[in-house]
């Protein structure tokens, strides 16, 4: 059977650095793949260090890039990367992975399957790659490094998980 394939923004990369989660992700049982530009675009960790420890990266080809400019027309408030992400995830009939409202939405629009932090985290727990407590702690510190995270589904999140 395939792995679903989960393409990831740069701001679910950033929440998985707060969290401390980048290499526990690869437990679950999905495909996770990173536009080439998103790769290219992360510092730290560096983008091919995802790569080495099992993320996959994709590139477009130049008609794909041509759809990312006629997409740019129409979604003018998503950057560049996000619309490459999109893109991949159309392409690769792939969900989505984001913390970004605006691509969120937009993916929604365009019939992309999309989840955030709080999917992946009850991911980690359902699949034992993390304990309830481990991923509050992560919840925690990911809120802590600045990640904008809806206070309601936040609470529940926590004291599901600390009960």
């Amino acid at each position: 059977m395939q792995k679903k394939k989960l393409v990831l923004d740069t701001t679910i990369c950033i929440d998985l650095v707060n969290g401390q989660l980048l290499k526990k992700v690869t437990s679950l049982p999905y495909e996770l793949v990173l536009p080439d530009v998103i790769v290219e675009e992360l510092i730290e960790p560096p983008g091919e260090y995802l790569i080495q420890i099992g993320y996959k990266k994709l590139q477009l080809d130049e008609e794909a890039i041509d759809q990312v400019i006629d997409l740019r027309e129409r979604y003018s408030r998503l950057s560049t990367n996000d619309l490459f992400a999109l893109l991949v995830a159309k392409i690769n009939s792939c969900e989505i992975l984001t913390g970004d409202n605006d691509l969120r939405n937009v993916a929604k629009e365009e019939g992309v399957p999309v989840h955030g932090i709080f999917w992946i985290l009850d991911n980690l727990v359902e699949y034992n790659v993390l304990t309830p407590e481990e991923a509050a702690d992560a919840l925690e510190r990911i809120k802590a490094e600045g990640s904008w995270l809806p206070k309601r589904e936040y609470e529940v999140h926590l004291k599901r998980w600390r009960s």
